[in-house]
């Protein structure tokens, strides 16, 4: 994923771009800004936000989430209004963002059950709502069709199955797309490839297939096809490439089956910036590569090749979030090792920096290796020269922070101290939906900066009760 380990700059090359990212953010970013030395987070003080909420905790701004929304929306509005816009809420799922989501105008795009009762609690109607998955149960398919969701993106003919059996039943008409994989590799994680080697979708060829058995039930309507080609992907060509197989495929259907396709569903996938600058986004995703209008672009342009009346439906996700966060987290101890090789002769001294956010709660860092960007918040101006590694509370040798600015180590300002407050930025995407209670150790509470600048509590974190209140004995 980050290519920090294998870094060939000296240490001193890497504290002065590092501290020149420093300076840039907090000049230059429309996020943040500084004040009395403290770093400043959409008009909140961030420090004094630790003083009051305990940490580790997620602290979201919902200017941040409006203006990712609006620059996906003016990407595609100048190229295709027809276009609708479906929040991917498993990127977070915390039922005010989501409420901000839906304030905002915008769908919303579910993975289960339970995302589906979120959606609909906060006031989402069915025809907002898309539900997709490679595992929907009967009763999943059932809530679905009941509430009259404006999409089911049907993952196999099992699924289609069961779909054709309920709606017969409760003779209620469930639109559907037909999910397929269009073979098109992607530079990003192997975990976050959905559209080449992947469980998910159909084989291309079987479109055809599923779409005749559909024509011949009264009760489920095809409305289009749908892929959705990786996340965090760093290049605009498989976007290309993947809506032309679907378009292809698409209009071969229409003639050979004599049918009119609504809509076409593309998925998402446009990445966030988790490292700034010019960077090598093919070899270090971390880089964005590419933003919402190459996206936009690649898209429009192949589906123009077939009609400019289509629907076109797409679903972002950790566009939407991923900047409008930062984890809060607090140094709690600190103590000075040296490194011993076999023979007990020294190799080195390690400065420890121990904070109470392990991966239980940025399970994306310690876990997946993803690089987040950092800064100690209680100095923010200073010069960061000390080297430093940064671990976790769990009872695991791997719970430390392994992608900093050289390898596993980062750049602190040398009077860094217990009770400083170390911030990560980017964090807000898939960050809440992976915390653990592993040791026993509870999920973090949230919090927003709203519009107006005031911080409010939008989840709070697990009590006691909450830990102990499954278990039977």
């Amino acid at each position: 994923m980050s290519q920090s380990s294998i870094n060939t700059k000296s240490r001193e090359q890497l504290a002065a771009e590092f501290n020149g990212f420093r300076k840039k953010v907090i000049s230059e970013d429309r996020r943040f800004s500084t004040k009395d030395g403290h770093l400043i987070f959409d008009g909140a003080d961030l420090v004094e936000i630790a003083k009051k909420y305990p940490t580790p905790v997620f602290v979201y701004s919902e200017k941040e989430i409006l203006r990712n929304l609006q620059e996906i929306t003016d990407a595609f509005d100048k190229r295709h209004n027809n276009t609708k816009v479906f929040f991917a809420s498993k990127a977070c799922s915390v039922m005010k963002i989501m409420d901000i989501v839906k304030s905002a105008g915008f769908c919303v795009e579910t993975n289960s059950q339970y995302e589906v009762k979120k959606a609909l609690d906060i006031g989402f109607k069915g025809e907002q709502i898309v539900f997709n998955g490679v595992v929907k149960k009967p009763a999943d398919l059932e809530l679905a069709i009941s509430n009259d969701l404006y999409l089911i993106n049907v993952d196999s003919f099992y699924e289609l199955g069961v779909i054709n059996e309920i709606a017969t039943r409760l003779q209620k008409v469930a639109n559907v797309c037909v999910r397929v994989e269009p073979s098109v590799p992607s530079a990003t994680h192997p975990g976050l490839v959905t559209a080449y080697h992947a469980k998910s979708g159909i084989d291309l060829q079987e479109a055809e297939k599923m779409c005749r058995m559909i024509k011949d039930m009264p009760y489920v309507n095809a409305r289009g096809l749908h892929m959705h080609v990786g996340d965090q992907v760093p290049e605009s060509e498989p976007f290309a490439l993947a809506t032309r197989v679907l378009v292809e495929e698409s209009m071969r259907l229409e003639k050979v089956l004599d049918i009119k396709f609504e809509l076409i569903n593309v998925g998402g996938g446009i990445p966030t910036p988790y490292k700034y600058g010019e960077g090598d986004a093919l070899a270090d995703n971390m880089y964005p590569g590419i933003d919402s209008d190459d996206f936009a672009q690649a898209i429009v342009d192949e589906v123009h090749k077939w009609r400019e009346d289509i629907q076109i439906c797409i679903e972002p996700g950790r566009k939407v979030v991923g900047s409008a966060a930062v984890m809060l987290t607090q140094v709690s101890c600190e103590k000075t090792k040296t490194l011993y090789d076999a023979n007990h002769n020294v190799e080195g001294v390690v400065d420890w920096k121990f904070v109470d956010a392990g991966y239980s709660v940025f399970c994306d860092q310690l876990y997946w290796n993803w690089f987040f960007n950092y800064l100690n918040a209680s100095k923010v101006d200073q010069d960061y020269d000390t080297w430093v590694k940064l671990a976790g509370p769990l009872c695991d040798g791997g719970d430390y922070f392994h992608e900093g600015t050289d390898g596993e180590f980062f750049l602190m300002p040398a009077n860094t101290e217990i009770g400083d407050l170390i911030v990560f930025l980017d964090a807000g995407a898939y960050s809440i939906e992976s915390q653990t209670v592993y040791n026993n150790r509870p999920r973090t509470a949230v919090l927003l900066v709203n519009k107006e600048g005031k911080v409010q509590k939008i989840r709070r974190e697990d009590r006691y009760e909450d830990m102990i209140g499954y278990d039977i004995f």
